[in-house]
């Protein structure tokens, strides 16, 4: 399994509403059809968001990736939804994680 780990730094105050918009997110298009989580951090830095997100294995990853430009990143849905994330983060990253033993 393959875990995509998006980690967010919210803007001063903006970690309660950045929470919602990512919510919000895992209903939208491709979004919908992977496992997904959102996590806070409660003893790192302040108002860090963390979104992870469960592929079967790299290849289904590489799969969502190839899709994903042509059939979410540019629908006007997806748009909206990135103009209400955009101005919450100060920055943000992106680890891909291979679970071990399994």
């Amino acid at each position: 399994m393959i875990i995509e780990r998006l980690t967010f730094q919210a803007k001063y105050g903006a970690g309660d509403a950045l929470v919602q918009v990512l919510k919000e997110a895992m209903t939208l298009g491709i979004n919908a059809e992977v496992n997904g989580r959102i996590l806070t951090d409660v003893t790192g830095p302040m108002f860090r968001v963390i979104l992870e997100v469960e592929h079967a294995d790299i290849r289904g990853f590489a799969d969502f990736e190839s899709r994903a430009p042509a059939e979410e990143y540019g629908t006007a849905e997806f748009q909206e939804w990135f103009a209400k994330m955009l101005p919450l983060v100060d920055r943000g990253e992106r680890e891909l994680l291979q679970t071990v033993g399994e």
